[in-house]
């Protein structure tokens, strides 16, 4: 298991076409992908279960990625992030 924590520096947050490609992107990878805010928890691979978190920006938020290829998720997420959210 590897937890990793970004804060939202998107304007808009966590809204639906970045929680579109997220989920899209997280869908390729056969470990699980949970995303904790201050709100709960969702599944990556679940964009209204992104979308619902309703994050915002300055928000930190924490990723949980466990199972086989979790280093290949992990290291794809760190870069998805600073680029889209």
């Amino acid at each position: 298991m590897i937890s990793y924590e970004y804060i939202v520096s998107d304007k808009q947050g966590l809204h639906a076409i970045n929680a579109l490609r997220l989920s899209k992107a997280a869908s390729e990878y056969e470990c699980r992908i949970i995303l904790k805010s201050r709100k709960g928890t969702a599944d990556c691979k679940n964009v209204l279960s992104l979308i619902s978190l309703g994050a915002r920006h300055g928000e930190c938020l924490e990723f949980i990625v466990e199972g086989q290829d979790e280093n290949k998720a992990i290291d794809f997420l760190k870069e998805f992030l600073k680029t889209n959210l």
